[in-house]
Formats: structure tokens, C-alpha cells, sequence
């Protein structure tokens, strides 16, 4: 499925029974044309089992989140860094499990500076290409990795390219962790552009996507994206993490919405 049309919306809560973290799911196909998003999930037992999936919010305040995928990596993450210190904005950073691994040092400076840290699977795989125990392994090996070097479990997962179904979905539930894709993306390719845009487009509540490992980081994007904060900024807005922006924005959403209750059409 093309990624535009894959993310396009505006959220969505899935919740079923489950015993808890550990609690088994099967994981079946449901005969469709679709491919592996027609898949199923079934967690068994009486508890809560959500993960909200979250593309944006919209919050009172000027509030908006830069997302930072793909690292750490000894090249581009301390380059990210230094912008966010320049501007006193905060981040969070979805790390690739292997990468994060290879650079402990770099998890910890980025969190040490106040930083968010979310849980982009072991090696960047694409879940809705994996079975039930493949998905759940890729991420709780990287939500371990994170919470030692770390001393804190993430709270959020996001897949790689954005691609999730609802199997990918249960992993995510049985680590507690909400799903963040993006309402904006700052690509390696048309940086410039894509902030232009950025500008032009953002308002509050907006989550955008960014890149300080793979084929995407480059100097203009670095440039560019140094731009954006700068210019955000200085417009009123303040970047913080992901989660504060939950925050924010469950704070004034009305007690139904906050529990999860769709009131006849999706969160």
C-alpha cells in the first residue's frame, strides 16, 4: 500500500481482552485481496488491551513535536542535537534497536539532555511483513535495550515507514506503548520544500517526521531543519516531546475521549 494513502486520517483505538504483557495472541488471515494489513490479531483475556495511534493532536497551546527516526548515528545525532540545544527545543527520537546498541553512549546524552526516547524495532523491520512472535520480539528486544541504557521503558513505538496492521498493533499493546506516526515529514531529498510547507501548513498539535539515521540525513537537511525550529520558535511555537503533547491535548479533551470511548466515530 503507498504510504500517503497508508497513514491518511486522523487516528484510531484498538482494544480487546488480554491477561497482560504476556498474554498470548493469535495471529490469523483473513482471506482478502489486501495482503498482510487484512491480517487479524486475537489477544485472549479479560483485561485492557489498547494501543492509540496517534498522526497529530490539537492542543490549545502552540504546541508541536519533532520526531527523529532511524538513529543513533555518530555522524547526524550529535548534529540534531546541537539544533535543538540552540533553540531549547525538545525531540523524540524513535531508535533503531541495532544502532542503539552500537551506540549506548548517544541513547543516553540524547535522554541526559531531555530528550524522549521511542522504539522504532530492532533493525527497522516492517511489521506487517512478520508473524505475531517475530513483531513482539523485534520490540521488546529494543524496548529492553532502551529502558537499561536508559533507565526508562518507552512509552511510544512507532513502525517502520509508517506500515502497521493489527498484529503489529497487539505487539505494540502488550508493551504498553501508544503508536506516533507523523502529520509532516522533512525529507533527506527535498528538505528545503518540505519545510517551506511545514510553515505554511503546521499548526498546533502537528508531529513531524525527520531522520538522523539511513539513506535519508544530509547537510541541507540538517540546515533545514535547523530552519524549521528556528523559525517555529520564533513564531510562538515550542517543540516538546511527543508525550507532552499527548499530554497537553488529553488534559482539555473531554473524559470520554480521554478513556478511549470513540462517541461514534474514531479518536
Amino acid at each position: 500500500m503507498e504510504r500517503r494513502r497508508f497513514i491518511s486520517g486522523v487516528g484510531l483505538v484498538t482494544a480487546g481482552g488480554a491477561a497482560g504483557a504476556g498474554a498470548g495472541i493469535a495471529a490469523g488471515k483473513v482471506i482478502s485481496a489486501e495482503g498482510p494489513t487484512a491480517r487479524t490479531a486475537r489477544p485472549a483475556g479479560p483485561g485492557q488491551y489498547a494501543a492509540t495511534v496517534t498522526f497529530r493532536t490539537a492542543p490549545s497551546a502552540r504546541l508541536v513535536a519533532l520526531t527523529i527516526d532511524d538513529g543513533p548515528t555518530r555522524e547526524w545525532t550529535p548534529q540534531v542535537l546541537k539544533i535543538l540545544r540552540r533553540h531549547d527545543a525538545m525531540a523524540t527520537f524513535f531508535r533503531v534497536g541495532e544502532r542503539a546498541q552500537a551506540a549506548p553512549d548517544l541513547v543516553r546524552r540524547t535522554a541526559d539532555e531531555g530528550h524522549e526516547q521511542g522504539n522504532h524495532t530492532w533493525a527497522h523491520d516492517d511489521l506487517t511483513q512478520h508473524g505475531e512472535a517475530f513483531d513482539r520480539e523485534t520490540l521488546e528486544r529494543t524496548q529492553e535495550l532502551l529502558a537499561r541504557v536508559t533507565g526508562r521503558a518507552p512509552t511510544l513505538c512507532r513502525p517502520p515507514y509508517g506500515r502497521i496492521d493489527s498484529v503489529g498493533l497487539a505487539a505494540c499493546a502488550s508493551l504498553h506503548c501508544g503508536v506516533t506516526l507523523w502529520s509532516q515529514h522533512v525529507t533527506g531529498s527535498n528538505a528545503r520544500a518540505d519545510v517551506d510547507v511545514i510553515l505554511h501548513q503546521a499548526s498546533p498539535g502537528s508531529i513531524a517526521l525527520a531522520h538522523d539515521g539511513g539513506p535519508e540525513p544530509n547537510l541541507s537537511l540538517m540546515r533545514q531543519l535547523d530552519r524549521l525550529v528556528a523559525s517555529m520558535t520564533d513564531a510562538g511555537y515550542r517543540f516538546v516531546t511527543v508525550s507532552e503533547l499527548l499530554a497537553a491535548a488529553g488534559a482539555e479533551a473531554p473524559a470520554a475521549l480521554r478513556h478511549g470511548v470513540s462517541a461514534g466515530r474514531p479518536r
